[in-house]
């Protein structure tokens, strides 16, 4: 037989050899950088091309990731990914398709302008390029490409494409096995590092693997623990409990868990034992794999867990009840306005007659209820009490005062021993009403299951070192039974009916008392049932007594002052006014934002009094405004608010600088408001 020369050799047996050389040398490579390498090099070489090159898509196919590349007989490093879209419309779509690319030369009539361009940019005048789809999704190229025009034999297209499925499945093969290694080497990690014992034995119960924290369980060397069962290393009654839960787990055929209890070790006193039935090697039976989970921390904070659940439960309630609170007492500032201005209007004008005390009566209760209310919005915006000299003794009289007909109605006879040598406190008499109130009325509900003697004792004195003044609340009910003392101050708590307490009181009371930098607490070991309030002292003479107002009106200029009030609520306008009025003002009211901006246009007021918010255009856009059409008037602007809650609100005020009053408003709040205005009018000037 002759030799014929290599250039007289059939094409498809010189690539058949190719492929064959290829396949041996890569046929045990697990490094996918040394596969493409070998496979870009080997292929550029055997055709005699410029280029080889293979190159991967990300899941979106928008970036073209180059993997390897044979250029001018080298292997140059891998390049950064690139955007598909380079590529040109055309053979985006041609690739997309998975459709097989081969031109001879840029001439080549399915090379449109585009392809053109890019491909004399990047050097290459003829290629063949091999788009892999796999699962409806293009994942590759292989492509080779010559500087000059060439003819591509239909071999060679075909060694190329044989190629790139070759490489494909070949860097898949590869990548499964370094995934298998590295799996291996994690599970191995896992067993060596794992926190928990690991285990797994063959139906007869030997155990065939177990891990290090396993075996300080069992407490003997992993090698003496491997090929023997649980009665070789543990006693007789432990063996028999592993025994029956490992039969319990092959009859059930599912994982099983099961609490294990250890007394007397220090780790895994208490485990979590679960076991799981797994279908063995093949001729080997079913296997038997089981962890043990130390849970005895957990177990000995489980209770300190709950309580910690419980405190959030409680939490989001106060919450809830702080929010309430909010909205409630902001919806009651609206009709509390009208009555506190026109009832302080009412007394003004019938001062000297019989009505002007009736209508003094009806004064104070209204301010009392707009205090009350404004104590609920205090503690919801979490703001320090508004503290003045207090008569600790006057507070706890008109709380009784207050409470005075139930207590008669209950059949409670009440005994006073208030000290009468007590110094004035620093504090809020408002939020103290409060809580005295709500100790009353406790009480007073304690008592009524109680037939006969029932009695409610009021005591003040000073107390250690005379530096606080205590009131202990005693009434003579049955008492805080031991178990719930300790629960009595948590907030929601209560042992009354559901339709006689919500369980808020105490809790809200304490919070005021701590506010003072005081303390509320129950004592021991007296009959019945004992609150004490203790309240530092203070410095009560650096402190002016809240509510001190000069009764003086307002001085009267030389022509009568002029005031548009702007309010939603007709009441409280027509109220805001009438305040204004006896002062001296002539007052126009409007109640919405449009209606103010037709009357600011051309009209001059000497003071602009406008709420917060109002359905369409509220204060603030108002006085935005005014800001743009009438810069003039800003200096007479003020507001009226009930909203001073809201954070927005609160921001818009501090940033616009302008006075304010909340609402409800007395004729008092007023005059400061109305000097506040005229002050930093003169300031200006």
């Amino acid at each position: 037989m002759i030799d014929l020369p290599s250039k007289l050799v059939p094409e498809p047996t010189r690539h058949d050899e190719f492929l064959l050389a290829l396949r041996d040398r890569l046929r045990n490579e697990a490094d996918t950088e040394v596969i493409l390498a070998e496979t870009a090099e080997r292929l550029g070489r055997h055709l005699g091309v410029n280029r080889a090159g293979y190159g991967e898509f990300d899941e979106d196919c928008k970036l073209f990731i180059p993997r390897s590349h044979w250029i001018d007989g080298a292997v140059v490093s891998m390049e950064a990914p690139v955007p598909f879209a380079l590529f040109g419309r055309g053979l985006t779509a041609s690739h997309m398709r998975g459709e097989t690319w081969i031109h001879e030369s840029l001439e080549d009539a399915h090379v449109d302008d585009e392809a053109r361009a890019i491909f004399h940019e990047l050097g290459i005048v003829a290629a063949i390029t091999i788009p892999l789809i796999k699962d409806g999704r293009l994942v590759s190229l292989l492509s080779v490409q010559q500087n000059s025009p060439r003819r591509w034999p239909d071999a060679d297209v075909a060694l190329v494409a044989e190629l790139a499925e070759r490489t494909w499945a070949t860097l898949e093969r590869a990548r499964a096995e370094e995934a298998r290694r590295q799996t291996e080497e994690l599970l191995s990690a896992i067993l060596r590092h794992a926190p928990i014992g690991i285990y797994v034995k063959d139906r007869a119960g030997r155990y065939e693997l177990v891990n290090e924290e396993m075996a300080r369980l069992m407490k003997h060397p992993v090698d003496q623990i491997t090929g023997r069962t649980a009665q070789d290393l543990v006693d007789p009654e432990a063996a028999a409990k592993i025994a029956e839960a490992d039969a319990a787990a092959f009859e059930a055929r599912t994982p099983t868990v099961l609490e294990q209890n250890r007394p007397g070790q220090d780790r895994f006193e208490y485990s979590l034992s679960m076991r799981l039935p797994l279908e063995g090697k093949t001729g080997s039976g079913p296997q038997l794999a089981g962890f043990e989970v130390d849970i005895s921390a957990l177990k000995r904070t489980e209770a300190e867990l709950e309580r910690s659940r419980e405190a959030l439960y409680q939490s989001e309630k106060i919450t809830a009840l702080g929010s309430l609170l909010a909205g409630v007492s902001h919806e009651l500032n609206n009709p509390l306005s009208i009555i506190v201005a026109q009832s302080e209007l009412l007394q003004l004008e019938a001062m000297g007659s019989p009505a002007a005390e009736r209508a003094g009566k009806i004064r104070r209760a209204a301010e009392r209820s707009a205090r009350i209310v404004q104590t609920f919005l205090a503690m919801a915006r979490q703001k320090r009490p508004n503290r003045s000299r207090v008569d600790l003794n006057q507070v706890v009289s008109a709380a009784l005062e207050l409470n005075s007909y139930g207590l008669r109605a209950n059949g409670i006879t009440v005994r006073q021993d208030l000290a009468t040598d007590l110094p004035q406190l620093v504090a809020d008499p408002d939020q103290l009403h409060q809580v005295f109130t709500n100790l009353i009325v406790n009480a007073q509900q304690a008592m009524q299951e109680v037939a006969g003697g029932r009695q409610l004792t009021l005591a003040s004195h000073k107390g250690e070192r005379g530096e606080t003044i205590c009131v202990d609340v005693t009434d003579t009910g049955l008492g805080v039974p031991e178990d719930i003392r300790r629960r009595i101050f948590e907030p929601f708590f209560t042992t009354k009916a559901q339709d006689i307490g919500t369980g808020v009181g105490l809790s809200f009371s304490q919070g005021i008392v701590e506010a003072h930098h005081g303390r509320l607490e129950l004592l021991e070991g007296v009959p019945g049932t004992t609150f004490r309030v203790t309240l530092p002292i203070g410095n009560a003479d650096s402190v002016g007594i809240a509510g001190e107002e000069s009764a003086a009106t307002l001085v009267q200029a030389d022509r009568q002052r002029s005031a548009l009030v702007v309010d939603d609520e007709v009441g409280i306008a027509e109220a805001l006014a009438d305040l204004l009025a006896h002062d001296g003002y002539a007052c126009r009211t409007v109640n919405s934002g449009d209606a103010a901006k037709m009357a600011l246009r051309t009209g001059r007021f000497d003071l602009v009094v406008s709420d917060l918010r109002m359905p369409d255009i509220d204060g603030p856009a108002l006085f935005n405004w005014l800001l743009r059409a009438r810069p003039e008037l800003i200096g007479t602007v003020a507001f009226s608010t009930g909203d001073t809650l809201s954070p927005t609100a609160a921001k818009f005020l501090r940033e616009s600088g302008r006075p304010y009053m909340e609402k409800p408003f007395t004729l008092a709040a007023v005059r400061r408001l109305v000097a506040a205005v005229e002050d930093r009018q003169g300031k200006s000037r």
